[in-house]
């Protein structure tokens, strides 16, 4: 049986935080036209289709990278944080211990969804989030 993912629409929407770096910054190390790039409370604000950007900007800058998935159909919320080249780790949201990178309990001292996306300056609206 097929699953209706609801045509086009992507199974998840990404959008990142590139702390300690503005917009500049960010550009001078990547981008592309199929991402925007503002200023926000931590650095840089990055929407759009993102593909391997964060680990550019994560590796070209000090940053740390934000790296936030969220899909509408699973319910699914993940914040990846990038240093440099070192391991990444990851908040997760689904249960159990593989979060797919080291699990993190917390990013910044948010431990919800909505917490998180306010302590990284992210706007819901960033990655398609809604409360039910």
């Amino acid at each position: 049986m097929a699953f209706d993912f609801g045509g086009d629409a992507p199974r998840a929407r990404g959008a990142c935080v590139v702390a300690g770096a503005s917009p500049d910054q960010v550009a001078a190390v990547a981008t592309s036209d199929a991402v925007d790039l503002r200023p926000n409370a931590l650095g840089t604000l990055v929407t759009g289709r993102l593909g391997p950007l964060p680990i550019d900007w994560a590796v070209g800058l000090p940053g740390p990278v934000y790296d936030v998935l969220y899909s509408s159909i699973t319910g699914w919320f993940a914040v990846t944080i990038y240093r440099g080249e070192t391991q990444p780790v990851r908040w997760d949201n689904r249960p159990g211990d593989d979060a797919g990178y080291p699990r993190v309990d917390e990013i910044l001292g948010a431990t919800t969804p909505l917490d998180i996306l306010a302590a990284i300056d992210m706007p819901p609206d960033a990655v398609g989030y809604t409360v039910a």
